[in-house]
Formats: C-alpha cells, structure tokens, sequence
C-alpha cells in the first residue's frame, strides 16, 4: 500500500489536503491490479480481498474470474452452454426463466457475491407470482446449473447454493384414459385420418415430436423396432430427442400392422405426413386435431395429446410391466423420472384388496 498526500496549490487553492491510498499488487498470472482510494478502510478491505485471490489461485493452480456480473456470465452461458446443446424448446425456457425470474435478483450481482440469501429471495419471488412449488424447483436448478457451469469454466471455486434444498412437491396428478374410454375413442374415430397417429402413439408411448417427426428410415421391420433419434418442433426436424439420447422401441403386432398397411413403395419420408410430404402439424395436433376428434367421440375427459403417453405407461405397469424396461421404452435419463407411473387406478387398488382377507 502506498500512501500520497494531495496538497493545495496556486492553480487549485480550493483543494483541501487529504491523503490518498494506492493498492498495486501483481497477480500470479502477471496481471497488475493497481487501484486507489480515498479512504484506509476501502485500501485494506481491496487489498485482502486480493490477497485472498491471489492465495487461492497459488493453491489451486487455477485463475477465477468471478469479477463477472451474473447477468453477463447469463448471457455467455445462454449461447456457449445451451444454443445447440439443448431442445430449443428447452433454450427459449430457459431464456425466459433468466429473464423473467433469476435476472430481476441478481443481474448485477457479482458472481463471488452470489449466496444463499439471493436463492432464498428468488424462491419468494417466484412463490409470490403465484408459481408451483414444481416451477419454482425448476428455475432455482436452471440457476444451481448456471453456477455449476461457472465453476467448472472456472469462474467460480464453488457453487455458493450448491445444495440449496428443493421445496416438496405435490404428487403429479397425471390424466389417463381407462381402456373403456380407449375403446369408446377409437370407435367414434374410425374414420379420422390421424386414427393411425393415435393407435401408434397409445401403443409405444411416443411424445408428440417423436411421431410427428417419425420417418420410414427409422422402421425397422426386420428388428421389429422404432429407431427413435429425430424429433419434429416447431422449428423443425431435429437429429435429437429431449433426452438427447436415442433409443430403441419396439412393435406390437398392431404398431406392426399400421405401419405395414401405411408404407407404399420405397417410401422415405414422414411417416405421417400431407400429400405434399410435409410432416403432419406439430403446433396444431393437439388442439385443433386431437382435442376436435376426443369431442366427437363424445368423452367426459378430454386430455393433452401428452397424456397419450401417460396413458401408455399406465396401462403397461397395471398390465404387468417391469418399470425398467419401461425407462428404456419411455428414454427417461433417470429412473425418479419413470416411477410417477409406478401407481395403479382406483379399480385396479380395489381388486388388489381382496388378495388378503382375514376373519
């Protein structure tokens, strides 16, 4: 530290004399940190501060950079890590999470700065929006990830909320048709020109961009399998699924039958798809086609076209199902992820009651 007095002078003889405090210190990686001040305090608290950093990165052997805002690591975060990597369904969910959520508490909040105390306040932030517990788990991991990514870029030595606790959810209340209402919808649908769609999908489990964006190149008749690799979104076919993992489903002979009667000749595009060979809508299918064909079947319980999918791995774990083979099937990363259907329907629980009897 090196102290200079400022003394009045002709040219300025309304200066007062004050001392001034001079900070120059050089880093490990030959960087030379030279700042002043007007008071001892902010000298002393700036040069332990770089004392500290320069300790650690001898330690370490590693230089962080944690003088970066949030908002600016945010931004470098959202198009090195993300753009390319992720669904961009995924990417513009995350953009918004940061925009709406994360970014209002700590945008110009240093990296090293960042505490448990700013996940607390974004926690009430997003609670006091009227957000689910669900929601709001998923934007403080979105903010848990950013700051994982910051220290393995080294930017960070650790992640200051690293095991910040979830809040506890409510079960998920998932929507599924019982096999009298499959049976009810197919009837009234039998000349519905997406019927195949439907059947396909209630018979493999297929997420709604996995069959739009089926093509005939992954059929694989010989094998007896659906070779799923591509998904159709509303920007296009992609060479990737949400779980960015491919991955092989199998067909029954009903699948096998559909699928057999649709192929004329060495066809090698959509499987589904319009006279003009584009894929069949993928923003429209579930409200304008699917939720039009579940009215006019007449059903009480109109789902999401993803609850297709619900339905499926239902039916498959009260069939008898193994829920391993239905993570394979379903291409969850994780098994938390497959046991939501790890449950049976209320008839289903009734009959069981009955195995054991006392009395």
């Amino acid at each position: 530290m090196v102290i200079s007095d400022e003394k009045t002078t002709k040219k300025h003889p309304e200066k007062q004399c004050f001392k001034k405090y001079r900070i120059d210190v050089r880093m490990p990686n030959s960087k030379r940190i030279t700042k002043t001040f007007f008071r001892k305090y902010d000298a002393d608290k700036f040069k332990s501060e770089l004392f500290i950093k320069k300790n650690k990165i001898l330690n370490t052997g590693i230089y962080i950079n944690d003088d970066i805002a949030f908002k600016d690591f945010a931004s470098f975060w959202l198009k090195n890590q993300i753009l390319g990597r992720k669904a961009d369904k995924t990417e513009q969910c995350y953009k918004s999470c940061i925009k709406k959520y994360i970014n209002p508490v700590v945008a110009d909040i240093k990296l090293r700065h960042i505490s448990y105390h700013h996940a607390r306040t974004l926690e009430c932030l997003i609670l006091n929006s009227g957000r689910s517990t669900v929601t709001t788990n998923k934007i403080l991991r979105i903010l848990k990830a950013i700051l994982n990514d910051a220290v393995k870029l080294e930017y960070l030595l650790r992640n200051p909320i690293r095991g910040y606790p979830e809040l506890k959810e409510e079960p998920r209340n998932l929507n599924f048709w019982s096999k009298k209402e499959i049976d009810l919808f197919i009837s009234k649908n039998q000349n519905n020109e997406l019927l195949d769609l439907y059947l396909i999908t209630l018979n493999t489990g297929l997420r709604l961009g996995e069959i739009c964006g089926l093509c005939w190149d992954r059929v694989d008749f010989e094998s007896g399998h659906l070779i799923i690799n591509r998904s159709l979104t509303r920007y296009g076919l992609r060479n990737t699924t949400k779980g960015h993992k491919g991955r092989y489903v199998p067909m029954n002979h009903i699948v096998r039958g559909l699928l057999k009667k649709r192929l004329i000749g060495p066809n090698k595009g959509f499987v589904f798809s319009s006279q003009d060979g584009k894929p069949v809508s993928y923003e429209h299918m579930t409200q304008r086609e699917f939720k039009k064909s579940q009215v006019d079947a007449g059903l009480d319980k109109i789902i999401r076209f993803h609850d297709l999918r619900h339905t499926f791995a239902s039916h498959f774990m009260m069939n008898g199902g193994n829920i391993y083979t239905l993570q394979k099937i379903l291409g969850h990363s994780d098994i938390k992820t497959t046991m939501i259907y790890a449950h049976l329907d209320q008839e289903f629980l009734h009959q069981a009651a009955d195995i054991v009897m006392f009395g």
